[in-house]
């Protein structure tokens, strides 16, 4: 029974909605994160709002959402309204699972992505960062305004396949062009989420029937991923030991320990397909928008680039990315003011204590990290964009608690060093090579929350600085090496069509 003295959801102030729509008439689409943080400051930091039928409590309390967090997955997990869209899609991999179907594909995912095998897998990194290159440098060439977040998005694709999968989109010709799905499946699950009820499991509209082709082509090449992986085992015995992506490891543990279904394993392949592509591309994106409207942080990071790579436009071993602390500060200035995640949705599973609230089991909590951090953060003038904050002994005083883009506690993103190892070779790359610069015709630029927060409308310029020619880069040749997770790098044939 809760303690008299909490406060129960019912006493929450927040704002006044309608009869059955709550307050959804107030949220225009891609907008809920900016709607919910300005109510947060209107109504303080434990607040009520309603989504149809759906009574939400929003949380800004930096502390209370550290331990809701440290408490996952035990008494809290994702809306289950998410976790069933999730599944719907096809992604019912280690994202969506809860309990111990989470904590039995955790393992895997944390093994793959430990920081001890990132020199291995920078081989990929380096020559999908040579590939980036070369496009932004005929792009330069034109001198027209382009969508620099389409092209971070075919580099974090490569990477993502060949590591994950060992396949090599750019030497390959696909079938179709694997991104209009991604990007269609995070913007779909953003509209089904808010909707007032799932609607297109009685009638689909036409952006449902759109979605549904998206999800034949995602999970058709993610079933050949899974027939080449096979394929690969079958010719070479020794994969079950010694894995060399991560695909390889699933299906090792699926032979010899029957510890994932099959459709365990085409969840993660489509998870790792979602995820892979789309938060390091649109953090990398927000940097490029933030490093445009500051001339000055972009030649410091230029400056940083020359000086570590020398007469290379970019990074050609892993220690020198590790060297990248300017690069380094760039990134985690960006991702605090413009995380991918700038909320979480969370669902209590039992009674609980938020802040001096009573949350009954099955109480839906949105957790606005990014509010609380900026607000708690025990940051100086939180709102400028200022990467030298973070070359002060202690981060210029900013509090590690309040940096949640990764999440915390047990469900912390085992991505999270892959993702900045392949950030900063591609930022240092840019700055070393190339000023941003505006596109005067271009409108603001807005965040945009479906599944992520991405900047819409975001076209750049680019000017080449004074940079050698790609052809001085000491490769051997142009395709993608597979990491191996027994430490080599490994150059092999990759398989026809996606």
């Amino acid at each position: 029974m809760a303690s008299t003295a909490l406060r129960s959801v019912e006493d929450l102030p927040g704002p006044r909605g309608l009869p059955g729509l709550g307050n959804a008439l107030g949220v225009r689409r891609g907008q809920l994160h900016l709607v919910a943080e300005r109510w947060c400051r209107e109504y303080g930091p434990v607040f009520r709002f309603d989504l149809g039928p759906r009574r939400i409590v929003g949380v800004g309390d930096l502390s209370a959402i550290n331990e809701i967090l440290r408490q996952r997955p035990e008494r809290f997990r994702r809306w289950t309204e998410l976790a069933e869209i999730v599944k719907e899609n096809g992604a019912d991999g280690v994202f969506a699972a809860e309990g111990e179907h989470w904590r039995r594909q955790r393992r895997l995912a944390v093994t793959a992505l430990n920081s001890n095998n990132l020199q291995r897998y920078f081989g990929v990194i380096r020559l999908a960062t040579e590939r980036l290159y070369d496009r932004l440098a005929v792009v330069a060439g034109e001198g027209a305004p382009f969508a620099i977040h389409e092209q971070f998005k075919s580099f974090t694709l490569e990477v993502t396949c060949a590591l994950a999968f060992g396949y090599d989109l750019a030497t390959e010709t696909p079938s179709a062009d694997l991104r209009p799905h991604i990007d269609r499946v995070f913007a779909m699950t953003a509209r089904r989420l808010n909707a007032p009820f799932p609607y297109w499991r009685r009638v689909k509209l036409p952006a449902d029937r759109a979605l549904d082709r998206s999800l034949r082509e995602l999970r058709a090449a993610a079933g050949h991923f899974i027939e080449q992986g096979r394929a690969r085992m079958h010719a070479r015995p020794e994969l079950r030991e010694q894995p060399e992506n991560f695909l390889e490891a699933m299906l090792a543990a699926q032979e010899l320990e029957g510890r994932l279904s099959e459709e365990e394993l085409f969840g993660n392949t489509i998870t790792m397909l979602l995820a892979g592509e789309d938060t390091t591309a649109a953090t990398l994106a927000w940097a490029a928008w933030l490093l445009v409207g500051h001339p000055d942080v972009q030649e410091e990071l230029a400056s940083e680039a020359g000086d570590l790579l020398g007469d290379a436009p970019l990074a050609l071993d892993h220690e020198t990315v590790a060297q990248f602390a300017f690069a380094d500060a760039v990134l985690r200035e960006s991702i605090r003011l413009k995380p991918v995640a700038p909320m979480l949705a969370i669902e209590s599973l039992s009674d609980a204590e938020v802040a001096d609230v009573h949350v009954p089991a099955s109480t839906r909590l949105l957790l606005l990290t990014r509010h609380a951090a900026q607000r708690e953060g025990g940051l100086a003038r939180p709102e400028d964009f200022h990467p030298a904050r973070w070359r002060v002994a202690g981060n210029g005083g900013h509090d590690p608690k309040s940096f949640l883009a990764f999440g915390a506690g047990p469900r912390f993103c085992p991505g999270r060093n892959l993702a900045f190892l392949e950030a900063k070779a591609a930022l240092a790359m840019l700055a070393r090579n190339f000023r941003l610069l505006p596109d005067p015709a271009a409108g603001p630029v807005r965040e945009l929350f479906t599944f992520t927060m991405t900047p819409h409308g975001l076209r750049v310029r680019l000017k080449a600085r004074s940079a050698p020619p790609l052809s001085r880069l000491p490769s051997e040749d142009r395709s993608l090496r597979v990491a191996r997770l027994d430490g080599t790098v490994g150059a092999r044939p990759t398989p026809k069509g996606c």
